[in-house]
């Protein structure tokens, strides 16, 4: 009655785990379902034909020991080189069906073959059957725990899966090998104990499987993405990636660093990165742009160089990555030669033209000499501009009351000064000069009345610009806010980019209100609460 019950619920088992064989092969192109699906079908065809075997007594049974145990033993060792391959496919690494991977998939049915073979032959010693079969035991058992292993740690790594999602796979390995395995010893305890054991490998295989397959989704949701593209992307990135150990010798290097390097493969362990590029570690992380000889050509790259670290936050080594900006570079340099020039002659232009105004006495000349100081005005601004986005700046202690009296005295418009008698923060005072300028100039521009106030923040410093005019045109704030300006959307000049600008480089923050007249809002860090001591544009 119990080798019955226990022999219908397994071919009901095989039945299921055939089904999911057929399902992922119907449904699903992903890597490691082909091996998947050869796997769960030699399962659910080997249970599936010792447990009718068991059912017609054409498998004696006792206790489920003896021949069961050795069918079912032959039922989880065959297939286990298919579930190792399904475990590599579906973690991302790639193995070739090569005659090598043939020859070790092949092993256990190769070894029982031979077991069955000398099984009965006298010369053949007990011990070397026995040692056979302990082998192909080892070899299967090792490759189940590699895959689970493999599979679990996969699934745990990324978010977009879940760990439970590894663990239902495993399930079905795991079970089938410690039930299956020891039925000889389970079933010493009684014909029941030795049916358990054969059921509950049979439903652990079934449940684990089916689980993966349609509760979790597991091969609509891969890890195999994630590894091979963690893998991939040093490969195929156009930098030059050089992965150097903690003595800074490059131990792999990309196929762009193994082209620029010409012939020779910097990732033999024996050199290092300064060999390499001609820079150390250090240097590296201290220069801006690198010159290197790339098949002949010269070109100039930005180095990043990040550090890798354990687990225990102990150092193993860094990851250089060059990447070229030669035309980068020399767009800047172009842009900085045109601007130099060009400022440099259209201010020299304007003062020959204002000499010549000058000796104009009419409202004609009068209109042009103000054009030509607002141009004057606008150079002026260009480079005050240029040297807030291409010098290096220092965070110095920085009296920003006094700051705000001096700006706005250098004006002949009455403008009021809210502040203490001193207030000091560490900023660079260049740029916040340049903004306090900026929005004092475009207040006694356009208003009658203006008003400037100063007082200090937990963090730093708030200063505001106040004044009545018409306010700010929408279309400045506009270009402002998307930082760009086009045909239709522009400003009229540069005073409010320098404002925005200049307090970019803050690290400030900078806000309008034209609701009633305009308010400029700047509010300002303490550098030196932040730690910071400098800042580089």
């Amino acid at each position: 009655m119990i080798v019955g019950i226990a022999a219908a619920i397994s071919i009901g088992n095989a039945v299921g785990i055939s089904a999911i064989s057929a399902t992922v092969a119907h449904r699903y192109n992903e890597p490691g379902a082909a091996w998947f699906t050869g796997y769960t079908a030699l399962i659910g065809v080997g249970l599936g034909l010792v447990s009718v075997g068991i059912l017609t007594d054409l498998i004696s049974v006792t206790d489920f020991g003896g021949a069961v145990g050795r069918w079912l033993a032959v039922v989880w060792i065959l297939p286990a080189a298919l579930w190792a391959m399904f475990a590599l496919r579906y973690t991302g690494r790639f193995v070739s069906l090569s005659l090598k991977t043939g020859a070790l998939i092949a092993f256990p049915l190769l070894v029982l073959t031979l077991q069955g073979l000398l099984t009965g032959v006298s010369l053949v010693p007990t011990q070397v059957l026995g040692l056979l079969g302990i082998t192909t035991r080892y070899y299967a058992v090792t490759l189940a725990v590699a895959g689970i292993v493999l599979v679990v740690r996969a699934t745990r790594r990324y978010d977009h899966l879940t760990a439970w999602q590894g663990i239902a796979f495993a399930v079905a390995p795991a079970a089938m090998w410690l039930f299956w395995s020891n039925i000889p010893y389970t079933a010493q305890l009684g014909q029941a104990a030795g049916g358990a054991a054969y059921v509950l490998g049979s439903l652990g295989a079934v449940g684990g499987l089916g689980l993966a397959v349609f509760r979790f989704d597991a091969f609509k949701k891969s890890p195999a993405v994630g590894v091979v593209g963690e893998r991939d992307v040093v490969d195929e990135t156009d930098d030059l990636v050089l992965i150097a150990d903690d003595e800074h010798r490059v131990v792999r290097a990309n196929e762009s660093a193994r082209t620029a390097s010409g012939d020779s493969d910097p990732s033999t362990g024996t050199v290092t990165v300064e060999d390499t590029v001609g820079t150390s570690v250090d240097g590296l992380r201290a220069t801006e742009t690198l010159e290197l000889n790339v098949e002949g050509t010269s070109a100039k790259f930005d180095p990043q160089v990040s550090t890798v670290l354990d687990q225990h936050d102990q150092q193993l080594g860094t990851v250089i990555s060059l990447r070229e900006v030669t035309e980068r570079e020399l767009r800047k340099e172009r842009l900085a030669v045109l601007n130099r020039v060009l400022r440099h002659n259209l201010r020299n232009q304007i003062d020959v033209v204002n000499a010549h105004l000058e000796a104009i006495d009419n409202d004609h000349a009068d209109a042009a000499t103000e054009a030509t100081d607002r141009i004057t005005h606008m150079s002026n601004r260009a480079r005050t501009i240029d040297r807030l986005l291409s010098e290096t700046h220092e965070n110095v202690a920085v009296d920003v009351a006094e700051l705000l009296r001096g700006t706005v005295a250098a004006y002949d418009s009455l403008v009021a000064v809210e502040a203490p008698d001193s207030l000091m923060i560490s900023t660079d005072g260049a740029a916040l000069e340049a903004a306090i300028e900026s929005a004092v100039d475009n207040a006694v521009t356009h208003a009658t009345n203006v008003t400037t106030s100063l007082r200090q923040t937990p963090d730093g410093c708030e200063i505001q610009v106040t004044d009545d005019g018409p306010g700010i045109p929408e279309s400045e704030l506009s270009a402002l806010e998307t930082s760009t300006e086009t045909a239709l959307q522009h400003g009229t000049g540069l005073g409010l980019w320098q404002l925005t600008w200049a307090v970019r480089t803050l690290d400030g923050t900078v806000s309008f209100d034209t609701s009633n007249g305009t308010t400029v809002t700047i509010t300002l860090f303490d550098a030196s609460s932040t730690g910071e001591s400098e800042t580089t544009i």
